[in-house]
């Protein structure tokens, strides 16, 4: 079962979808400056499924790190209610 996070948890775990594709970016240009053949057209295929699953990838590693405000009340009211409160 998941814990409500401490407060030293971080504020905002998530990654941008701009920056995982930033760094893909600067990645595939890495690739293609030390000579490996990738075509103008390669190049754009992969960006483009990288648009598709940058934020699938961020979202499904940020759901892990963050609750929602409903899960929240219910944890502290299930809190409440194993305490007596």
């Amino acid at each position: 079962m998941s814990q409500i996070p401490g407060s030293d948890a971080p504020a905002e775990p998530l990654l941008a979808v701009g920056t995982v594709t930033a760094a893909a970016t600067a990645i595939l240009a890495l690739i293609v400056s030390f000579g490996v053949p990738v075509s103008d057209a390669q190049q754009a295929a992969i960006l483009g499924v990288l648009a598709v699953f940058a934020p699938l990838i961020v979202a499904a590693a940020g759901r892990a790190k963050v609750y929602s405000p409903h899960t929240v009340r219910q944890k502290l009211l299930a809190e409440q209610a194993r305490s007596g409160r």
